[in-house]
């Protein structure tokens, strides 16, 4: 019980931390989206929201999920001091997000070839989408972020985002004074992500130099080498996080085709909004993570099990909680943001925050899953749900409007809680008996 009171400690002290950053960041995006739109007119800033998701969108397309493959091969060498294993688990990851960064690219112009097409945009709208794509690939830290979460440098997170929101907020203001038009705006969007990639890379490459000596282009020596189950465990996991991460970016596509970039806009600030609500409890994600590979790695699986259930249960009384403030503030919070009027935004922010709480639910239940080797059953479920939900989130669209998209993205969260929670009794009985 002493082991998992200190699991929980590091936790809640972690997720604090990060909390701290978040919280500086929801409030300068308070400032810079609410001056944005004033800058740009809905429409523009909901260009701006569209060719940023196309960005996005290949980013994370492209995405190998290189941070967990480094947490879950080397964290053991990493607390031992292996410095020749942990060389070659850090290599290989960097390897992966090289690999990723080229096809971020080739993905980010080809959709923005299709898309601009079928919206119907002016050259001057695509190239500038074009220029936006270039900086697609620093749109994904995996290898770095992962070095910070398995060395416990927290703290550096919110210093870090911290920066980033200030700088593009300081942007965003001067545009506005100075009156400047979309391709201003997308040049602050994208200096912002090199300023947090640059940060992410530096700190991670001081932790490893300083622990391990450690040379980054010497990751490109060997391109072969992997451990036993290495790859199939990478490639399993990023297609999960992938349809996962992707959802968002490409609801946002197809409600901007289906009605318009003004309500692609309105979407996405109300997803946006829900997001921002249930930041703090998401922030458990990055940090439940390791500390499960810890327990993983000293065979407490009783421990593991308890603390799962525990932090389900901590995050369901919190979604409640959540629920109650989204039906007296949403709608304020909306139009603080946008400045602007528009109807049943409290029923679309309640929809989607409902589709957040049950993507906060799945927080300890995917880890479990990951940790004990049953990554493969994410994988197909999370494909099989995907499948049924861009379909139904296009017709929804299309018929019922907003509203068919935000309870079309809360039916798909609904679905993969669900399943999961499936997926969890039925190899409960299992854990510590397959997969040691």
């Amino acid at each position: 019980m002493s082991g998992e009171r200190s699991v929980f400690r590091s936790i809640f002290k972690n997720v604090s931390v990060l909390t701290l950053g978040r919280i500086a960041n929801a409030l300068c995006s308070f400032i810079y989206i609410a001056v944005a739109v004033r800058a740009l007119g809905l429409s523009d800033f909901g260009l701006l929201i569209l060719i940023h998701s196309l960005a996005s969108t290949g980013s994370v397309l492209s995405r190998m999920q290189s941070w967990q493959t480094l947490i879950r091969f080397g964290s053991d060498s990493f607390s031992s001091d292996d410095t020749d294993l942990l060389h070659r688990v850090v290599h290989f990851c960097i390897r992966l997000d090289t690999l990723s960064a080229a096809f971020a690219i080739v993905f980010g112009l080809v959709g923005v070839q299709i898309y601009g097409h079928t919206a119907d945009w002016s050259a001057h709208v695509r190239f500038l989408a074009d220029l936006y794509v270039c900086v697609s690939p620093l749109m994904y830290s995996g290898w770095a972020n992962g070095i910070l979460r398995m060395a416990g440098k927290f703290h550096l997170v919110p210093i870090i985002d911290s920066c980033a929101a200030i700088a593009k907020t300081f942007g965003v203001l001067l545009g506005y004074v100075l009156h400047l038009k979309l391709g201003y705006f997308l040049f602050v969007w994208a200096m912002t992500i090199v300023i947090d990639y640059s940060f992410y890379v530096y700190y991670a490459l001081d932790i490893l130099h300083r622990k391990f000596k450690f040379r980054y282009f010497r990751a490109f020596r060997h391109w072969r080498w992997q451990l036993p189950g290495m790859w199939q465990f990478t490639r399993a996991a990023s297609i999960n996080q992938t349809l996962g991460n992707i959802s968002g970016h490409v609801a946002t596509l197809v409600v901007g085709t289906g009605l318009g970039p003004a309500e692609a806009a309105v979407f996405r600030v109300c997803r946006q909004i829900a997001d921002g609500i249930v930041t703090p409890a998401q922030l458990i994600s990055p940090v439940l993570y390791p500390e499960l590979v810890r327990m993983r790695d000293r065979q407490d699986w009783r421990g593991l099990k308890r603390v799962t259930w525990k932090m389900f249960g901590v995050l369901g009384a919190l979604s409640c909680v959540l629920l109650l403030l989204s039906a007296f503030f949403g709608s304020t919070i909306f139009r603080f943001l946008l400045h602007v009027h528009v109807h049943h935004t409290s029923l679309y922010i309640s929809i989607m925050l409902l589709a957040a709480v049950f993507s906060l639910l799945v927080i300890p239940l995917e880890p479990l899953l990951i940790v004990v080797g049953h990554v493969k059953f994410l994988m197909t479920n999370r494909t099989a749900v995907m499948a049924v939900y861009f379909p139904a989130l296009y017709v929804l669209t299309r018929h019922f409007g907003l509203a068919g998209a935000c309870l079309s993205t809360a039916a798909c969260n609904a679905t993969i809680l669900l399943s999961q929670m499936l997926g969890v009794w039925f190899f409960y009985d299992r854990i510590g008996k397959a997969e040691r």
